[in-house]
């Protein structure tokens, strides 16, 4: 390949390797990241949702129009009707016979209202169909009236001003919707809502706004909702708006904040429960980390879960699928069944109990959070179980502090008695093929029972009064204790046997039954004297239980070691061959969202009776579980967690690493079973984690390297000449290669500090100018890596990873350039010649060769003629009235195209032209989406301008200097004009290297005064030559 001879600079060998080894680097990277992006999901990753059927209808709610709110003529409300199941009302009065509870779902970027259909339908129908089971858990549930909205699938997440739009024309349909119960029994005073994508962060932002009903919301579900940062960095109102929520949010949980506003915040939040719901890694639309609340919300009122840890759902959700989802529709229907109380004005229970519901249905019960909720801690009336038993029924846990119960060695003694030592600090693990049953009867042949026990203290009062007798007239010896069911304790595990294939087998509506688990602590433990396991009978050779309590320090292990001993070896732990049913391995230095870490497992026993050795992958806010069932004796398992991510704040904690927990089926145990347990990173694999997190960040990174090359290119033309682009960028890798991986390198330990991070702050023009900018990457209780690429580890090379990726993304864009003058030149040249006159030809010919252009003054191609000028007058003039000004930005990129193409054979000006066409080009995704919400806004009819897209100083230097800049040759510029460049460009560069990644939007005004500084530059020196000129002349 020969590089574009086109400067005084001439490319050399080692200039051509600079540029090959830059292609090669670039395209191996950018192809293998893409082919592991593309790879199909395995293991815990893979979609296991099935289906789910609906008989949707959707009665418009025409009553809610302009008279109550101006944003009528361009959404709509809607109530969803399952067909033949709930009642249609009539287009007079049939929206004021709704006796059911309010819910509105609110769909998010380009989301349509029929979204909800599925989610609606299933509660219609667990209503019919299981009317008795719910009425049985909540005697105060009623059916769910679900209101949804159609917002014409308006893009909330590249426009700020329409997530304001859609958050204020909410809160006037939630005081409609309010008002059509107002003749009920008991009229509702709010409404639940369920927010998918965008959606939930709209429905944070309605309890903001000055025309928010108080009390009007208490419960808010989201979908895959971006609530710790915004998607896209491309609009700067997003960014002021969720500065702005997140302010009011944070002061209103923050008992340190005593202002007016944080008072006004506290009274409208304390009562809310927020919960976040996320797909995980299958949802390819939206990072997972950013579905986060624990730096906003308080556990005492939410939390963020993932669906592959939500009991009976398993699975990882795409960003679509989470609102259709056959398992998670259940289990969110199942919640809202249990948390709405009829009675109430606000039609649910209160906040503690709705939070109770929410940690039972969507965590998995292993969860040092979810343990408050538990009977053995809480104890209760209903639980409670006074038991009288012959001691010759009993079957006493001797040393071994284990029992194996299958059909072959059934006990004549069905009650298993564990004596539980105060003073030490043990743990119980249970898992059962059959579900625990309940403290009914218990001759009955359901499942085991499983009871915490306490001795009276005296048979007086053992007399006095009412309990289970178990005993006979043959009996001498008798225990009395006072027990309590933990039954409901228990919770759902993943079947792992060897006829399992997938998770799915054993999900909501699977052809396997799960089964069922039961740990206990010593904070719970402790309050008792005895564990009591009731055992059924057993009839099939599938069903067993396993329970074992072991002393807490056998139960715990750690692979030593922080993240850099992963990056650059591995941490490793033996299991001792004497294990526990149930281990927990903790991995402190596994905590970066970004890798993906390799496990292997070495001497796994499997050859279990009963079950086959099953791996839980957990990690705590946000609560993330993944199950790895049917485990090998020598596996490697690829486990990614979201942890701490790229730009995302979160609490300080101690440790934040990765937890696995190992049961195995101890009767398959032998001496030899030592299991050896090895991690590290897998760096290939980690590729495919970069894309979602850094696809804004290589605009800026792009940027960054343009300017860079611009800066040398103004540099050398001091001495006459201005260079080509490949050249220099071929120049600067070749020269400053180790300086640049060094500075890449450097810079992320660099912006970490404390100190560093308060002056970059300071200087940060977006922050300077937004009130309510949190700046939590300076407080005290949080941390933000919101600089450079957001990490958090000392050591990274991912910075160099991505300016590879960049600069192949570059040479591609000017090779393609190039592809597409030589195309259009060689069709024009061939135009002419075909239809022009000899002499015209000769004209051409002259005027393009290279001597000519030396010595032309630096005049404009073509005069401005009126058609010109009058066009160029509307499209400024409809700016401030009408049109975006990214509009215009993109007229500007065809503008320069056509530059470019002029200036083909005039080779220091096409160097420029250029340069300047591929800095513009990749500042136009940012401007996009803007144009998008316009275009869509146009085909709905909807009128109102842009507010704060109407700034004609954010574009009138660039369209100036693009229409201007048609030289034939390149001014003389003076020293100091390349000074003041040269330093303004170091300012680009380092604003995209450092703020870039969350502030992209800015670039755009970056350029802008960068054309600024260009005009200034040319225009002075052009006038210096004018007036020369004419001071010879006379």
């Amino acid at each position: 390949m020969d590089l574009p001879q086109r400067n005084n600079i001439r490319p050399n060998k080692y200039t051509g390797l600079t540029l090959y080894i830059l292609l090669v680097l670039g395209f191996l990277i950018f192809s293998l990241t893409g082919y592991l992006y593309t790879l199909p999901p395995t293991g815990p990753d893979a979609p296991g949702c099935r289906q789910a059927w609906m008989s949707p209808s959707y009665a418009r709610i025409k009553g809610f129009d302009e008279s109550h709110t101006k944003f009528a003529s361009k959404y709509s409300l809607y109530l969803y009707r399952e067909q033949w199941k709930d009642k249609i009302p009539d287009e007079k009065n049939g929206f004021d016979l709704l006796d059911g509870i309010p819910v509105l779902f609110i769909p998010g970027n380009a989301g349509s209202y029929r979204q909800v259909r599925s989610i609606a339908s299933e509660c219609t129908n667990l209503y019919h169909g299981e009317f008795e089971k719910y009425h049985d858990i909540n005697p105060k549930f009623r059916n769910l009236d679900v209101f949804t909205a159609d917002f014409n699938e308006d893009f909330t997440a590249f426009h700020g001003r329409t997530i304001l739009d859609q958050a204020e024309y909410l809160n006037e349909a939630v005081r409609f919707i309010i008002d059509l119960y107002s003749q009920n029994e008991h009229p509702a005073k709010s409404v639940i809502i369920i927010g998918h994508s965008m959606g939930g962060i709209v429905s944070r932002v309605m309890v903001t706004l000055p025309n928010y009903l108080e009390g009007s919301i208490n419960t808010i579900l989201t979908l895959s909702s971006p609530h710790a940062a915004a998607p896209l960095t491309f609009d700067g109102d997003i960014l002021k708006i969720y500065s702005a929520i997140d302010r009011f949010w944070f002061d209103g949980f923050d008992p340190h904040s005593t202002s007016d506003y944080a008072k006004l915040a506290h009274d409208r939040l304390k009562n809310i429960s927020l919960i976040s719901i996320t797909g995980g890694e299958l949802d390819s639309t939206l990072p997972a980390d950013y579905t986060t609340l624990s730096f906003l919300v308080p556990p005492t009122n939410g939390f963020t879960t993932f669906t592959t840890g939500i009991p009976l759902v398993w699975s990882p959700i795409d960003h679509l699928a989470i609102v259709w989802c056959a398992q998670l529709r259940r289990r969110i229907a199942e919640s809202l069944l249990e948390v709405v109380d009829y009675d109430s004005p606000y039609k649910t229970i209160p906040l503690q109990q709705r939070m109770k519901v929410f940690r039972k249905q969507f965590l998995t019960g292993f969860e040092d959070y979810s343990s408050q909720d538990f009977v053995g801690l809480t104890g209760g009336d209903n639980n409670v179980i006074n038991l009288k038993i012959d001691s010759q029924q009993l079957n006493y846990i001797g040393k071994e502090n284990s029992i194996v119960i299958g059909k072959e060695n059934q006990s004549i003694r069905k009650f298993n008695l564990f004596s539980l030592e105060k003073e030490e600090n043990q743990t119980f693990s249970l898992i059962s093929s059959q579900k625990l049953s309940k403290k009914v009867d218990f001759n009955s042949e359901k499942g085991p029972l499983v009871l915490l026990c306490s001795k009276f203290g005296g048979e007086e009062y053992v007399d006095a009064i009412a309990m289970d007798d178990l005993t006979d007239q043959q009996t001498t010896e008798f225990n009395a204790m006072k027990c309590v069911d933990i039954s409901v304790d228990s919770t759902v595990v993943p079947c792992s046997t060897r006829d399992t294939d997938s998770l799915a087998d054993s999900s909501l509506g699977g052809n396997k039954s799960p089964f069922y688990s039961l740990e206990l602590n010593s904070t719970i433990l402790n309050k008792y004297d005895h564990l009591l396991i009731v055992q059924k009978p057993i009839s099939t050779d599938r069903d067993f239980l396993m329970a074992q309590l072991n002393e807490e320090s056998t139960t715990k292990f750690n692979i030593k070691g922080n993240l850099f001993t992963l990056f650059t070896s591995s941490g490793s732990e033996s299991l001792p061959s004497d294990r526990p049913l149930s281990v927990t391995i903790d991995i402190p230095g596994a905590w970066n969202s970004i890798f993906v870490y390799k496990l292997k497992l070495n001497g796994l026993s499997i050859e279990g009776d009963h079950f086959t050795s099953f791996i839980r992958q957990y990690s705590d806010e946000p609560y993330e579980t993944k199950w790895y069932i049917n485990l090998d004796k020598s596996q490697e398992l690829s486990l990614s967690m979201h942890g701490i991510a790229p730009f995302i704040p979160y609490r300080l904690k101690t440790n934040y690493g990765m937890k696995i927990q190992l049961w195995t089926d101890i009767s398959s145990l032998t001496h030899e079973t030592t299991t050896d347990i090895e991690i590290s990173i897998d760096w290939i694999r980690s590729l495919r984690l970069l894309v979602l997190r850094y696809r804004i960040s290589i605009i800026s990174m792009i940027v960054s390297i343009v300017a860079l090359v611009l800066l040398i290119q103004f540099r050398l033309y001091v001495n006459g000449k201005f260079p080509s682009f490949i050249n220099i960028l071929c120049l600067v890798n070749q020269k400053a290669w180790w300086l640049i991986g060094l500075a890449l390198i450097i810079l992320n330990p660099v912006v970490k500090i404390h100190g560093v991070q308060m002056i970059l702050n300071l200087l940060d023009p977006v922050v300077v100018q937004d009130s309510n900018e949190i700046n939590l990457s300076i407080h005290s209780n949080y941390k933000l890596n919101g600089f450079y690429l957001g990490l958090d580890e000392e050591f990274s090379i991912v910075g160099i990873v991505l300016y590879l990726v960049a600069n192949f993304i570059i040479i591609m864009t000017y090779f393609m350039i190039l592809t597409i003058c030589t195309i259009v030149r060689s069709v024009t040249d061939r135009f002419f010649i075909r239809h022009a006159s000899k002499a015209r030809k000769s004209s051409v010919d002259n005027n393009s060769t290279d001597s000519l252009s030396e010595k032309s003054k630096a005049e404009p191609i073509a005069t401005p003629n009126y058609r010109r000028i009058i066009a160029t007058i509307l499209l400024i003039g409809a700016i401030p009235i009408y049109i975006p000004y990214q509009f215009v930005f993109t007229v500007c990129c065809f503008v320069q195209i056509i530059n470019v193409i002029k200036c083909w054979h005039l080779q220091q000006v096409f160097n420029l032209q250029v340069s300047l066409l591929i800095l513009m080009l990749w500042i136009l995704p940012i401007n996009v989406p803007i144009i998008i919400v316009f275009i869509h806004n146009q085909a709905v009819n909807w009128k109102t301008p842009f507010s704060s897209h109407h700034n004609l100083l954010s574009i009138i230097p660039i369209f100036v200097f693009v229409l201007r800049n048609n030289f034939k040759k390149i001014p003389k510029i003076k020293l100091k004009y390349i000074n003041v460049l040269q330093w303004y460009l170091i300012y680009v560069i380092g604003y995209s290297l450092i703020y870039g990644g969350r502030h992209t939007y800015w670039l755009h005004h970056l350029f802008n005064l960068l054309c600024c500084i260009l005009i200034i530059m040319f225009y002075d020196t052009k006038e210096e030559e004018e007036s020369g000129e004419k001071s010879s002349r006379s």
